[in-house]
């Protein structure tokens, strides 16, 4: 009985100091602290969550060569929506992230740079080359936004807006807007999750096993 014990209280003690090798990475949540991250802009400018504490902070995921991110740029529905939104809250922070790995990195910086220079869009586009965050935050779609508030806490994320057609163009009214004012105004974030629609984020097919194709508005597609 003896050895028995002693045996079992050996296991104990060995799980208890073990790893926890099948633990994953923090995963952004609603309602709790979002991931941190920090990352490098197209020009050079590194960003983190934590240099933002304080401010609201809205994250897009973001591919100029994905129609449906294309559209929402090109109709001036995001420009509008900034515009918008720093009437409720001057210190809001817009940060468009870029998961797409179809293409060489530099192909992919310079296109997307292009893209909001030709668009006079002074928002800073984050290289997230390897998926990493884009991963942590499981973000499925181009657009796929998620808001976070001075906390730091995950408020939203989901669709853009429901005008998956882009019908409305820039008159569209954004889930983003209607978050930030709800939060301001101290009231329940509802709904706090609305299925985005767009492409597939492209990611590396290192991490995903593919980089997935055109999409289609409220669906994601698998791609090759």
């Amino acid at each position: 009985m003896w050895r028995i014990a002693l045996a079992s209280t050996t296991l104990t003690l060995a799980a208890l100091a073990a790893p926890d090798e099948d633990k994953k990475p923090d995963v952004a949540t609603v309602g709790e602290a979002a991931p941190a991250f920090e990352l490098t802009d197209q020009s050079g400018n590194k960003h983190s969550l934590a240099k933002y504490k304080g401010r609201i902070v809205v994250l897009e995921w973001f591919n100029e060569q994905c129609p449906y991110c294309m559209g929402v740029w090109k109709s001036g529905l995001v420009q509008e929506t900034i515009k918008d939104l720093k009437e409720v809250d001057e210190d809001i922070v817009w940060l468009a992230i870029n998961s797409t790995a179809n293409r060489p990195k530099e192909a992919v910086l310079e296109t997307g740079k292009k893209f909001l220079e030709d668009l006079e869009a002074k928002v800073p586009m984050l290289m997230d080359y390897d998926g990493t965050v884009g991963h942590v935050y499981a973000a499925k779609t181009t657009p796929h936004v998620y808001v976070i508030d001075a906390e730091g806490v995950l408020r939203y994320q989901g669709a853009i807006s429901d005008d998956s057609r882009m019908r409305e163009g820039e008159k569209a009214q954004t889930h983003v807007l209607r978050v930030v004012k709800q939060i301001t105004a101290d009231e329940k974030v509802s709904p706090e999750y609305v299925k985005p629609w767009g492409c597939s984020v492209k990611y590396a097919r290192s991490r995903r096993g593919g980089g997935g194709g055109r999409g289609r508005a409220g669906r994601l597609d698998s791609g090759p």
